[in-house]
């Protein structure tokens, strides 16, 4: 089930975030680095909540929050319809369909609030996820450089975005 994050959810969202970045060294904060309270996931959420062009996602698999797309959208008015997207589903349930039913949702939500423009980075040797997001319609548009350093190493990354229009 594909639904909104609510303040509710923050120690959902939250814990989640922690699994996620536990188990990858895919994604911008590595295991223990993120020092997130409750207290500013729930002032996370409702900032979202607020923003016309930003929502949280969380994908939910018997009662268990197992995946989410965040979605930032810009604020000022010549990007309102550009949001960057940062997404994650737990290992155990990859290959299930719950990023593709993410990305569904996410792609009806930026139609439903003029989103033409939905963006995102990814590191360049993460082909699962560059492949999934070729496959959901992205497509590459240029390289950060050594934007990243993981375990000491300089990693590049992909700049993707979708065009909805």
């Amino acid at each position: 089930m594909i639904r909104m994050a609510e303040v509710c959810d923050a120690s959902d969202y939250r814990d989640l975030i922690e699994n996620l970045e536990a188990e990858s060294d895919f994604l911008l904060f590595g295991k223990g680095e993120r020092k997130s309270t409750i207290e500013q996931v729930e002032g996370l959420i409702q900032k979202v909540e607020k923003e016309e062009n930003s929502t949280i996602f969380l994908s939910e698999l018997n009662g268990e929050v197992i995946g989410h797309v965040t979605v930032f959208g810009g604020g000022a008015p010549r990007i309102l319809h550009t949001a960057s997207v940062i997404t994650g589903v737990l290992k155990e349930f990859h290959g299930q369909g719950s990023a593709k039913e993410l990305f569904l949702r996410l792609f009806e939500w930026a139609e439903e609030k003029g989103v033409i423009r939905l963006e995102l980075t990814v590191m360049v040797h993460n082909e699962r996820a560059v492949h999934f997001y070729e496959g959901m319609g992205f497509e590459k548009e240029g390289v950060k450089r050594q934007s990243l350093i993981v375990s000491g190493r300089p990693v590049d990354e992909y700049v993707m975005a979708k065009i909805l229009v």
